[in-house]
């Protein structure tokens, strides 16, 4: 056994690996020898792609240093620089030599050709996203999916066919923001539905705090719960709470939906004309002379969007990113939601 490969590292959480990535920039550069460097273990299942190497040649010293693992000296970002080095007959490359766990090196791969350079294909994405699960078993759906830029969904459903391939699971895991929940929150949902059954108006971020939760999740109970539905999804539920349902409803205290206030009817769908509710708004006093008016303006100036607007969005999308800006989109629609709800209930 060689040094490097006794070298061990713990490994790190999604915060530490976005910092790492941050880091690299920062590293000195050194010019190492190319037959020495190691191309194996890539994020991409095919080998480098030769146009894209003889594209890469053409710009001669003009390229960006690669990033080199230092303890194996495994290429962790930069393969086809390499090959298109030694297409122009070079010996020496200019790199950035980083010290980690060989697992999170990986992830570091991943997340540098998802973000830039020629980017990895869907099943290379899925591909690694299943390797990452194995060797970060603790981290969230969420962690994995922005490493390795595909959905939460997409996650989940990798993660489930892991599972059922025999791969033992964690039952913790540590999200985006660094903390660590447990995967079954079956508790936990039910202890924030008793929340909002005695505090209608409770926060997601007060709720999240007081049962561990995120506040995505927060979310999910409350509009379970406004749905009349069983605040735990069906997946978490167990056989035993399964067959209590079937025996008859639980004892909990009913769905409580917030009324129409002062007579006001339930609002539907509303047709605005967006140009000119901009400008009313933005020839306001109170909005012009302020800074969160102007803060405000700005942002509703950038993120409204009208129909046409969102058909130059989807032609310009490319169908292998469809099924990920639909997360995206579905996710804003909720964020616009809670906002419509939070400014209506102000009105009232």
């Amino acid at each position: 056994m060689s040094l490097a490969d006794e070298l061990t590292y713990p490994t790190a959480d999604i915060e530490e690996i976005e910092s790492s990535a941050v880091r690299i920039e920062s590293l000195p550069l050194t010019r190492v020898r190319i037959d020495s460097l190691v191309l194996s273990d890539s994020p991409r299942l095919g080998a480098e792609d030769p146009h894209h190497v003889r594209m890469l040649a053409e710009a001669g010293d003009r390229l960006p240093p690669i990033t080199v693992h230092r303890p194996t000296l495994r290429v962790i970002d930069g393969a086809h620089r390499v090959r298109a080095a030694l297409l122009n007959g070079r010996t020496e490359i200019e790199a950035r030599l980083l010290d980690c766990d060989p697992t999170d090196a990986f992830v570091l791969s991943v997340r540098a050709n998802v973000t830039h350079g020629l980017p990895l294909s869907r099943a290379d994405r899925a591909a690694a996203a299943a390797r990452i699960i194995l060797s970060h078993p603790d981290w969230s759906d969420s962690a994995v999916a922005t490493a390795t830029g595909i959905s939460d969904k997409t996650v989940s459903r990798i993660r489930a066919q892991s599972s059922a391939g025999g791969v033992a699971q964690s039952t913790m895991r540590i999200g985006r923001d660094g903390r660590v929940r447990p995967v079954d929150s079956t508790q936990r949902r039910r202890h924030a539905a008793a929340i909002f059954h005695q505090q209608p108006d409770a926060g997601l971020r007060e709720v999240a705090r007081a049962t561990g939760l995120s506040p995505a999740t927060v979310r999910d109970v409350r509009e379970r719960i406004n749905r009349g539905e069983d605040p735990v999804p069906g997946r978490y539920r167990t056989a035993q709470q399964d067959r209590r349902a079937e025996a008859g409803p639980v004892a909990t205290a009913p769905a409580r939906q917030r009324p129409p206030a002062s007579g006001r009817a339930a609002r539907g769908p509303v047709v605005v004309d967006r140009q000119k509710l901009l400008v009313k708004l933005s020839e306001d006093p109170s909005l012009r002379h302020t800074e969160a008016g102007r803060r405000a303006l700005r942002w509703l100036h950038h993120y409204c969007v009208d129909g046409d607007s969102i058909e130059t969005l989807g032609r310009g999308l490319p169908p292998h990113w469809a099924p990920e800006v639909a997360d995206l989109a579905r996710s804003c629609a909720a964020t616009w939601s809670e906002l419509a709800a939070h400014l209506q209930q102000r009105a009232e």
